[in-house]
């Protein structure tokens, strides 16, 4: 494909040139159709050319595309006020950025910030991004090797197992970061009474407690957010992907 001559050759690429896309199907550059079984891993919620969606790209294209954050703007207003409406309980403010591996960077800075303190932990299994922060708190040593020495002070307990989780936090234990469902290592799915034993453990040691919800997040599970199978509430929710639907 001509775009090797000019990408970074970062992911595994597949022969095809998609042109077009319209609901659950794309199709390449020969006028050939395909199931869209990627989504752009977990992008495109509602499908491809979504019209509601479309619509109101258009319609914010028209009054303008960017507003810093040191000014005010109505529509980004409507949204967050949604978005807090239907976050899950207790969570009121809302951080904005570029992508899921800066949501996990800035929960990291948050929880530290907040707690004062400097420990982490992730699960086994677990995959959080690959920006040098997150790619602390992803399990899979084939994504770290080449890039370490990493952050310090991060431990990682066993999914699904809250006695390995009691076992490696202490004092100094800023946050835990979880995905209510993993996915990078399989579709783990965490057991019954698990994120509530985590809540409350947290709770008992003063640890915020972190869901990344960037792929499991957003109807995807028939709730909208997976955490919400296990009525748990976390103090940061991270969220991508489908909430921007690749906007921008």
């Amino acid at each position: 494909m001509s775009e090797d001559q000019y990408m970074g050759n970062l992911y595994q690429r597949f022969p095809v040139t998609i042109e077009k896309g319209s609901g659950a199907h794309v199709w390449d550059a020969d006028g050939k159709e395909y199931i869209d079984c990627m989504g752009g891993y977990g992008v495109a919620l509602v499908g491809h050319q979504n019209q509601r969606v479309n619509d109101a790209i258009k319609g914010q294209i028209e009054k303008i595309i960017t507003v810093h954050s040191s000014l005010y703007n109505k529509t980004r207003e409507e949204f967050l006020k949604l978005l807090i409406e239907l976050a899950p309980k207790g969570l009121t403010q809302v951080h904005l950025n570029n992508s899921g591996a800066e949501a996990i960077e800035a929960a990291i800075k948050f929880a530290r910030k907040f707690t004062g303190k400097k420990g982490m932990v992730a699960m086994k299994g677990s995959y959080h991004g690959k920006s040098f922060g997150a790619l602390s708190l992803t399990f899979n040593p084939k994504y770290k090797k080449a890039f370490e020495p990493l952050l310090e002070k991060v431990s990682f307990a066993s999914f699904g197992d809250i006695e390995s989780l009691r076992s490696v936090v202490d004092d100094d234990t800023a946050f835990v970061i979880l995905e209510p469902i993993q996915g990078e290592s399989g579709i783990n799915v965490a057991p019954d009474g698990f994120l509530q034993e985590v809540r409350k453990l947290c709770d008992e040691k003063g640890i915020l407690l972190i869901f990344d919800e960037i792929q499991a997040g957003l109807g995807r599970t028939g709730r909208l957010w997976a955490c919400e199978h296990w009525n748990t509430s976390p103090d940061i929710l991270c969220l991508a992907k489908g909430i921007a639907g690749g906007v921008p």
